[in-house]
């Protein structure tokens, strides 16, 4: 569980980020009990649900549909990635990242509160889920506003690399407009004179450079 020093932590990071801090109860009425009905679906964090906030729930929320990942200790991923997507979604705005507009740190619990993205994610439209094809300029747009979402990325005060650019992480809006999703594994990119970075290399098999596999 988390120490006081880094809750500490975590809330200076958070300075002016407008991010909500809810409970897990809170989070339990808003998807009426973790509903099977309201399943969106799973990740290497754990399962996503569909719920509903408003000013009820916290003071100056306004009334919208949300998505909840919750952590399953089970899962491939756990606190450390929990806390890269709060730090990074906290303090990064742009209309091509998906909204952070809460997270829940409660005992051993981890949960990420997002705006909802009606379309879901573009892996399921290209692969299985929806039977309309989406149209050529449709999916121009979609690779134009994920590449928009890198840009700003990379071109952010402290550089930020991604990391696990794939179908999957794109979600869409009801207007097909594309949003970069979970940042569990971004890192700080170089500043300054640096023209790179060394990491343990992380991501999803098949997606990342095979330059960046053989060499970090």
């Amino acid at each position: 569980s988390m120490s006081a020093a880094s809750e500490q932590e975590l809330s200076v990071s958070l300075v002016g980020s407008n991010l909500h801090v809810f409970t897990v109860a809170e989070l339990k009425a808003a998807t009426q009990g973790f509903l099977d009905d309201n399943f969106l679906g799973e990740g290497g964090f754990g399962p996503v649900y569909k719920g509903a906030v408003d000013d009820k729930v916290k003071p100056g929320l306004k009334a919208q549909p949300i998505a909840v990942k919750l952590w399953d200790p089970q899962g491939a991923q756990g606190h450390k990635e929990w806390l890269s997507e709060v730090i990074f979604l906290g303090q990064l705005r742009h209309t091509n990242l998906v909204k952070l507009i809460g997270y829940c740190c409660e005992d051993e619990n981890r949960l990420l509160v997002y705006e909802y993205m009606a379309k879901g994610s573009l892996e399921n439209h290209l692969f299985k889920k929806f039977p309309p094809v989406l149209s050529w300029s449709t999916r121009l747009n979609i690779a134009v506003g994920a590449a928009k979402g890198l840009a700003f990325l990379h071109d952010a005060e402290k550089p930020v690399i991604y990391r696990d650019f794939k179908a999957s992480n794109i979600l869409l809006d009801p207007d097909y407009k594309a949003k970069l999703s979970d940042f569990g594994l971004a890192k700080d990119g170089p500043e300054g004179d640096e023209t790179h970075v060394s990491t343990r290399v992380m991501g999803t098999h098949g997606y990342a450079a095979p330059e960046y596999i053989l060499t970090g």
